[in-house]
């Protein structure tokens, strides 16, 4: 391991859904294909018997087709996020400008 104590890396779209569905048969904890990759990765560098920490990065119910595949369950929605989808969509259009984005935030906050 670094001697940061960080370790980066990568899984493909099989080795996060595996992952999903081992730390879900084991632990009985539903977790993103974002937060799989940091366990896939974090498993590939441990050293027995040294304690390692992931953290979650994303909610399993973004993910609801991947966690189907590796599971065969919906994630439960978080409160209030149940008809997220029958909700109005709002957005702006912007240019790829940091001033332009400060300024936005900077009225509309």
């Amino acid at each position: 391991m670094r001697s940061s104590g960080m370790v980066s890396g990568h899984s493909n779209h099989a080795q996060r859904v595996q992952t999903i569905r081992e730390v879900w048969q084991r632990d009985r904890v539903m977790i993103d294909p974002h937060t799989a990759d940091g366990v896939a990765v974090a498993r590939s560098h441990q050293d027995e018997g040294v304690p390692m920490l992931v953290v979650e990065t994303a909610l399993p119910a973004k993910f609801s087709a991947t966690l189907v595949e590796a599971i065969a369950q919906e994630p439960p929605r978080p409160p209030g996020s149940e008809d997220l989808e029958r909700r109005p969509q709002r957005f702006t259009v912007m240019k790829p400008d940091v001033d332009a984005l400060k300024a936005y935030i900077t009225q509309h906050v």
